[in-house]
């Protein structure tokens, strides 16, 4: 099957998701205060000194749909695994990504792609304190209006995340993301990304995002 990501792609990929888990870092460690949009209501983070903004506060129309169970994964193919102190997985053993094409190398505890399907796995340690559902909520919202994804479906709780869109990258082409967010004992948040040509998403990512996803062992 023809390789659909270049690196330019699979860069942007994993910006149009990461770019959310990092304003969230960003924001949190640097103490910065200041108001969120969060469920269509301006809500406070820490005490900022200016006041409410007078602008609407509108978030990004999430439209319902029906859940669909995933194929699984390809019986022959192998999978391999992941394993840390509070986080563990297994994943379809796929050629590693070239470091170049890899957002936040020094946080990607797998990177690996095949026939067009790139899967990212990275790691951060979330500040104490931070409710990170509320946080997560209004960058999200601030994020997809400066990134111009749309979000297809955004399940977020207070340990762990489902976020799916799409983006334009360029000449007609658009990329389809999955992402996975789990929270684990040690506060450490860990973000799951298949990403792919919208074209081709079923085909080279779809049939192994089930298999993975369940395979998640979270302490």
């Amino acid at each position: 099957m023809k390789n659909l990501l270049t690196p330019r792609i699979v860069i942007l990929a994993g910006i149009a998701v990461a770019i959310v888990l990092l304003a969230l870092w960003l924001r949190t460690t640097s103490g910065e205060d200041t108001w969120l949009c969060v469920d269509g209501q301006w809500t406070k983070h820490g005490n900022p000194s200016a006041p409410m903004p007078e602008t609407p506060c509108k978030q990004a129309a999430v439209p319902t749909l029906g859940r669909t169970s995933l194929p699984a994964a390809e019986k022959d193919q192998p999978m391999k695994s992941y394993v840390a102190n509070d986080f563990s997985f297994s994943h379809p053993d796929w050629p590693l990504m070239e470091k170049e094409t890899v957002l936040e190398p020094e946080r990607a505890r797998v990177a690996v792609r095949n026939a067009g399907c790139g899967l990212i796995v990275t790691a951060r340690v979330l500040p104490a304190g931070e409710q990170f559902q509320t946080a997560l909520e209004g960058l999200l919202s601030e994020q997809v209006a400066q990134a111009n994804v749309r979000i297809l479906r955004k399940e977020i709780t207070q340990t762990t995340s489902h976020i799916e869109g799409e983006f334009a990258v360029g000449g007609g082409q658009f990329v389809h993301t999955d992402q996975y967010g789990f929270v684990t004992s040690k506060n450490q948040f860990y973000s799951v990304v298949f990403a792919a040509e919208k074209t081709a998403f079923d085909t080279a990512c779809k049939p192994f995002v089930s298999a993975t996803v369940k395979s998640v062992q979270v302490k």
